[in-house]
């Protein structure tokens, strides 16, 4: 009988700790209680280190662009609604623009630069691409298997 009842016991335990689990992942509005992302654009030397950039909408966003080796008072970067200078300098400089909490879908730049002696190349353009967080994207998790619950006579015990 105690084997039974540990085992029913166990079940019912793992089960409630799944399901809480998979609440927790599915649960809407999650997204706006997460930590706020950290997108990073290299730029050095006239050129970007990317052109694609992958982040998660609903989010709180920061792009972070850390500029090395640009000896150039002209550099750029132009967001739609924003345009912000990059610093002449030789070692690395992070520059933050926040970009709020964006929307599902494809938020293009462009960094332009000046040439000069030394350069390899004078900017890019790309894109950031923010996917939504929904729970069709969330990994499914295996189906749980049904909990039986055991059933168990008690034997009428005669009074007097």
């Amino acid at each position: 009988m105690k084997t039974v009842s540990k085992r029913y016991f166990r079940r019912v335990t793992l089960t409630a700790a799944a399901l809480g689990l998979a609440g927790a992942l599915v649960a809407p509005g999650a997204s706006a209680t997460e930590p706020a992302q950290r997108i990073v654009l290299d730029f050095a030397k006239g050129k970007c280190g990317k052109t694609t950039l992958l982040a998660r909408s609903g989010v709180p966003t920061t792009l972070e662009i850390n500029t090395s080796d640009n000896f150039t008072d002209g550099a750029v970067i132009e967001l739609p609604g924003n345009s912000v200078a990059l610093p002449d300098t030789y070692r690395p400089v992070t520059t933050t623009v926040d970009l709020g909490v964006p929307g599902p879908g494809i938020l293009n730049f462009k960094v332009s630069s000046p040439e000069w002696p030394g350069s390899a190349g004078t900017g890019c353009t790309g894109r950031i691409v923010l996917s939504p967080v929904t729970p069709d994207s969330v990994p499914q998790l295996p189906a749980m298997p049904q909990v039986q619950v055991p059933q168990v006579q008690v034997p009428q015990l005669p009074i007097g």
